[in-house]
Order: C-alpha cells, then structure tokens, then sequence
C-alpha cells in the first residue's frame, strides 16, 4: 500500500480505485470534494455506488483539504447526509465546533440544542415549527424565512449572529424541499 493508504479511510480498495481515477497523491486530491470523487468513482464502475462510499469520500475530501482536521470529524459515519445538509435551520452539523463531541446533530438529538441552557426553551423552536409543527425537513421552503424562531446564539456576538444567520438563509433557499 502506498501513500494514499496514510489518509484515514482508506483501505486497499479505495486506494486502488483512487489511483486508477488518476489520484497517486494525497495532494492530487487536494481541491477535491467527497461529490466529485463519488461521481468519478461511480463513472469508472459503470454504476452508483453505496452511498457508504460517497460518505467515506467526503470524509477523505475533508481531511486532505482541512489544515488541521479534526480527529473528531475523520470517522466516515459523521459524513452521511444528516450532517452535510443543512438542518431544518440552515446550520450544518459538520461545520459546527461542537459536533460531534458535544453534539450528535438535530436529527438525533431532536432540536435540544446546547444554547438551551441560555433560552430556558426545551426545544429550538426553530425544529418544532419545521420538524414537528409543518412536517419539513427544512426551512427552506417557509415563507416567512428566516422568522422570529431564528434567535441570536447567546454565546457569540452580534456579527458572528448576523454572519450565520445570512449564511443559514442562504443555504435554506437553494434547497428543494
């Protein structure tokens, strides 16, 4: 086995599926994404793969294009769908400091977020509406987005606020519903 066996993830199969996509290097895969290794791969076969591959992928992707990735964040079953998409208030799971080691995402913890504490809530409201209330997977689709439900995170400043605020309705209104 060779270099790219070094990177967490990948055995003596996606090795050999990488070098024969032209990937030798670690570095030849920087720039890379999880979708785009998953496309490639699926094209060399003839057919899709499981979906199990794509999540090893990005996982791949993410360590080869991060500085300083996580360990955390390098276990492939982190990168499925539920933690890449956005949740039902644009925040994606991934990206967030506190997954996985303080949190396991909103699907698994049903919108008892860990800035609770500071609300006095016993749910995001944000998730009741969408979740529970209008059976959504999302916001994305609301009308009224992004609504009164979306509150300031205590634990950051206002700009931080307004930046993932402006960065959560972004990323709900290019979802499909």
């Amino acid at each position: 086995m060779g270099e790219l066996s070094k990177i967490p993830n990948i055995g003596k199969q996606t090795e050999r599926d990488l070098i024969e996509m032209g990937y030798t290097t670690a570095q030849s895969l920087k720039g890379k994404t999880g979708e785009q290794l998953y496309a490639e791969e699926c094209a060399l076969r003839g057919f899709t793969l499981d979906r199990c591959q794509l999540y090893l992928l990005r996982a791949v992707a993410y360590f080869v294009n991060t500085p300083n990735p996580d360990p955390q964040k390098l276990k492939w079953w982190f990168w499925m769908d539920e933690f890449v998409q956005p949740s039902p208030c644009g925040a994606v799971c991934i990206e967030c400091g506190f997954y996985p080691s303080q949190c396991a995402g909103c699907a698994k913890i049903k919108g008892k977020v860990h800035w609770l504490a500071y609300t006095g809530q016993d749910i995001c409201a944000v998730y009741d509406c969408c979740v529970n209330g209008k059976k959504l997977q999302n916001c994305g689709g609301c009308e009224c987005l992004p609504c009164e439900k979306f509150t300031k995170d205590p634990t950051i400043s206002d700009e931080q606020n307004a930046a993932n605020l402006q960065k959560m309705v972004t990323r709900l209104k290019g979802q499909k519903v």
